[in-house]
């Protein structure tokens, strides 16, 4: 990783784990992390490539749209993701296996952690477990459950309403097809 990409990883993950008990599982932890950076429009992978199975996603900076894509629905807009924002993916083996791509709505840098090799070190580092199971799932999990809310909301206005909410400074920051697709579906 870059000199940059460290300081955005000690910044997120630092405050997370002890300092010094925990110095172990933080190496581990970023030998486990790859960091991508992403300029506006581009995105993580080409089109139908399954790269993010079995990862976390950790967005840095900046804004993205995660998206799934297949040859028979096309484009499928399912997860905003600003900075702090989490995703877990699902594995390949798992029954519902997702191609979810990244798509930059402005630069961005996102961490990509691999599910399974964070799984493997809990044997050594039990608080990379304490870390999943106490930030990254519940984040990701608050995160799903307000888009489930929002996409539920009886009219416009109520979704309009709950989205600037729950996304703070988003609704200016997003293209107007973007919008349609998060704050006023129905």
């Amino acid at each position: 990783m870059k000199k940059i990409e460290i300081k955005f990883f000690l910044k997120i993950f630092l405050p997370l784990i002890n300092r010094k008990q925990g110095r172990a599982a933080l190496r581990c932890l970023f030998r486990h992390t790859t960091a991508f950076n992403l300029r506006k429009g581009e995105t993580l992978f080409p089109k139908n490539i399954a790269g993010t199975a079995g990862q976390i996603i950790v967005v840095c900076n900046g804004l993205v749209n995660g998206f799934l894509h297949d040859n028979e629905w096309g484009k499928t807009n399912i997860w905003l993701g600003q900075e702090g924002s989490i995703y877990v993916c699902q594995d390949q083996n798992s029954p519902r296996q997702e191609n979810l791509n990244l798509e930059a709505i402005e630069e961005t840098m996102v961490f990509l952690i691999d599910r399974k090799d964070l799984q493997d070190c809990y044997q050594s580092h039990p608080e990379l477990a304490e870390l999943f199971y106490s930030y990254f799932l519940p984040c990701a999990m608050s995160d799903a459950s307000e888009r489930n809310i929002i996409f539920r909301m009886p009219d416009v206005a109520c979704r309009i309403t709950r989205f600037r909410k729950f996304y703070p400074g988003l609704y200016e920051r997003l293209p107007k097809d973007l919008l349609l697709s998060y704050a006023l579906c129905g």
